[in-house]
């Protein structure tokens, strides 16, 4: 089969389109899984919806598609309207979605697992409430939720099929609790879409079928942005424990009257302790950022300190865990988020203790908030989930290689791999790279002029390059150590700085949009990955040395368990992340049949990347190539 177009596709087929949705439906027919990757512009929402909802109708499946963002589920909601006929449903979590959360400034602090709890308690006033007949009710949503109509709002959804956005406007207008009620509708939804916890953690999962009604071997999952998965799937089996967590503990107790969980032993006593441990290991074994330490460290000193057994011990945290829950408890009687600082370290402690040392290693992380981490080595832990699902498909523009994606996770080897080529002409893009120049610790190190060659070379094409331009550097300390001052014809220069609110980045880059310049940016980040700059917005993109991960011990651990698992620890862990980051960058040039783009990669270890990258071209004066290839192509005429 090279290609297939199903009766719900709602376009006339580009180039590719066909050919994407072809292993689609022979991993559907197959009852098996398919990682594709495909460039940016090329269609992969609907080129993966059409077949899939195609199948799905016929043999009675129910569909969901996993997202990272919100803007990824306007665009699946978008392609069902397109498609006609299907009842598909936007979830998200209460955080997003409370009436009540999003006007109080309080709750809107709280985590999933505290707003539940809060949820489920005013929930229940309510019911007694309106037993009573009272009008002035702990949630007017829930209650405005008790009191609606279910088949009209039901029959409202199933026509309008609402973006999360629009349904939760809806529900403000009629007072009705958004969260609740999408539970409700998504029973009779053939396709819900939702973010990656609805179905990586377990509990979350149980929910979701159950709110759908159905069983997890009729369920096709669809991953999008599937490059995203498996450090997500890491992040969420690891924990860790800072210090200010610590001592918000200590101050908790203090609260509560400091009580004891043995005769000797109070929880301030406890946490104390737990807090001198912690810096001891910091200073012993952090190297740089951070360090790893020897599985049993930390247990053993406190055993040592608390002169106790590793039963004993057991006995302590779960007294700790009685006295959180205490806490929790009272802050729920009194109306408020049940937070518990004291629960949050048991938690831990617990977690710490009963680790599974063949996936996990045990780190302290330096720097101003100091911390113990557990750290998830393999995501297939989370993610094994999916071999039980009757089917799922996973994309990405920037899945390469493809293999890495499907160990890593722990698909089946007979998963389908497939790549496809840009739908555009290849002749839009140029992609350079310099001779002369590195980037790594080492080569700067040792060649103390590097760094004075990376900013002459990046002044000079910024200067002479008129075009809307990104440099995209591995660090914040790189791109402060270098700078631009010299810019283009506009004489804007935009900076990406550390800890840039979330507001002020998105003010920034729709100035630089409209404005043009140069903006100045670190690889990997908000701007590299998740933001688009259609047509002139974006023009070229300067990708300033190799973005290795950095050498830390928790990198090290990780290609380490690799090495062991799959023989493959520098290219599953170090040269795949790196391959990423830069397709992430220089994708975002080409998005249309008209877009123009060039990018340059400042760092002459480029030419091992030349597989993924293309035609590559080693250049001496990027400058003037760029605005060569930008006069040849014709810009004026785009």
């Amino acid at each position: 089969m090279t290609g297939y177009i199903p009766h719900l596709f709602p376009y006339t087929p580009r180039k590719t389109q066909p050919e994407i949705m072809a292993p689609v439906k022979k991993c559907l027919d197959r009852g098996k899984h398919v990682v594709y990757q495909a460039s940016t512009g090329s269609g992969k929402t609907i080129c993966t919806l059409a077949p899939v909802l195609e199948f799905a109708s016929r043999e009675e499946k129910r569909v969901v598609y996993l997202t990272r963002t919100n803007s990824q589920q306007k665009q699946v909601i978008r392609e069902l309207r397109n498609m006609g006929g299907f009842y598909g449903m936007g979830m998200q979590g209460r955080n997003n979605t409370c009436l009540l959360a999003l006007n109080d400034q309080e709750l809107a602090k709280g985590d999933a697992d505290e707003l539940s709890k809060y949820c489920c308690d005013r929930k229940k006033e309510v019911i007694g409430q309106i037993g009573e007949g009272r009008k002035n009710y702990s949630c007017p949503y829930y209650a405005g939720l008790l009191r609606c109509d279910l088949d009209e709002m039901r029959e409202q959804v199933r026509r309008d099929v609402p973006t999360v956005d629009e349904f939760l406007a809806t529900c403000g207008e009629r007072g009705l609790c958004a969260y609740e009620l999408s539970k409700i509708l998504a029973r009779d939804a053939m396709l819900v879409t939702a973010p990656y916890v609805y179905f990586f953690v377990p509990f979350i999962r149980r929910r979701l079928l159950e709110w759908m009604e159905v069983e997890m071997g009729d369920l096709i999952v669809i991953v999008d942005e599937a490059h995203n998965l498996p450090d997500y799937a890491r992040e969420l089996a690891s924990a860790e424990l800072r210090t200010v967590t610590l001592e918000r503990a200590a101050g908790e107790s203090d609260e509560f009257g400091d009580p004891h969980i043995d005769e000797t032993l109070s929880i301030k006593g406890l946490i104390g302790l737990l807090k001198a441990i912690l810096l001891d290991t910091v200073d012993e074994f952090v190297v740089d950022e951070d360090g790893l330490i020897p599985p049993n460290q930390v247990r053993s000193e406190l055993l040592h300190a608390l002169g106790m057994n590793s039963n004993q011990l057991r006995g302590v945290i779960k007294d700790l865990k009685l006295q959180g829950e205490i806490v929790q408890q009272r802050r729920r009687d009194e109306k408020k988020l049940p937070r518990s600082y004291i629960h949050a370290v048991a938690e831990f402690l617990s977690f710490w203790i009963s680790m599974d040392r063949a996936e996990y290693i045990k780190l302290v992380n330096g720097g101003a908030n100091p911390g113990l981490e557990g750290y998830c080595l393999d995501p297939a832990r989370v993610t094994e989930s999916l071999n039980y699902c009757y089917a799922s498909i996973h994309q990405s523009g920037t899945l390469e290689p493809l293999d890495e994606y499907r160990d890593s996770i722990g698909l089946p080897f007979d998963t389908e791999l497939k790549k496809f080529p840009s739908p555009f002409p290849g002749e839009n893009k140029t992609t350079l790279y310099i001779r002369g120049v590195a980037t790594q610790y080492e080569a700067i190190n040792r060649d103390r002029t590097m760094t004075g060659k990376l900013r002459s070379c990046l002044r000079d094409m910024v200067a002479n390059v008129d075009r809307n331009t990104i440099v995209f550097f591995p660090s914040y300390k790189l791109l402060d150590d270098i700078g631009i001052p010299a810019v283009n014809g506009t004489g804007n220069v935009y900076v990406e700085a550390q800890g840039m609110s979330q507001p002020d980045l998105m003010g920034m880059v729709e100035e630089f949009k409209e404005r043009g310049g140069v903006l100045l940016s670190v690889i990997g980040g908000r701007i590299s990955e998740g933001m688009d700059f259609p047509g002139k917005e974006l023009e070229v993109a300067v990708v300033v040395g190799i973005p290795y991960p950095k050498p830390t011990a928790k990198q090290r651990g990780l290609q380490h368990y690799y090495d062991l698992k799959f023989g493959k620890g520098w290219d599953y862990t170090v040269k795949a992340p790196a391959v990423r980051k830069i397709l992430q960058a220089t994708g975002r040039l080409v998005r249309s049949e008209v877009d123009l783009g060039a990018a340059v990669i400042v760092d002459e270890r480029a030419v091992h990347f030349k597989s993924y990258l293309g035609d590559l071209r080693l250049v001496e004066d990027p400058g003037r190539v760029v605005n060569e290839f930008f006069d040849i192509r014709g810009t004026s005429d785009v």
